[in-house]
């Protein structure tokens, strides 16, 4: 599932990882991430996973906020299986299971990437 070698995106919100089935990515600091944002996140999976399965992980170590209702935009792309939220506090475990609510895929909050890894890859297997 991760790549020895991803391919690293820099994008003036967040930094990227493009790995075989998944995208990490980690949105910098102070950011809002809304509706715009997201939508440049599509392009680079339009460009990446076009015809295969692909899971996300969200990175958040750094302080930023999401725009809940971004989710709601009817774009969604199919090949992206699930989501992942990658927490270092509480009050990022509390936001990220609010901005669940809004979103119609699989959403999951975890601590550790070791566990985001382990269900990225129950999601693939599940879905070939």
């Amino acid at each position: 599932m991760l790549s020895p070698e991803p391919i690293l995106l820099n994008l003036s919100f967040a930094t990227l990882e493009i790995h075989e089935n998944c995208v990490i990515s980690t949105i910098k600091e102070g950011i809002l991430f809304d509706k715009e944002e997201r939508k440049q996140l599509y392009e680079v999976f339009k460009q990446h996973f076009r015809q295969k399965p692909f899971v996300y992980i969200s990175n958040r170590k750094n302080d930023y906020t999401v725009n809940p209702t971004s989710y709601l935009q009817e774009d969604d792309f199919a090949q992206l299986m699930g989501m992942a939220v990658l927490c270092y506090s509480k009050s990022t475990y509390d936001n990220a299971l609010f901005e669940k609510r809004f979103y119609k895929q699989e959403f999951h909050v975890f601590y550790s990437f070791q566990t985001c890894e382990h269900w990225a890859k129950e999601v693939l297997f599940s879905k070939n």
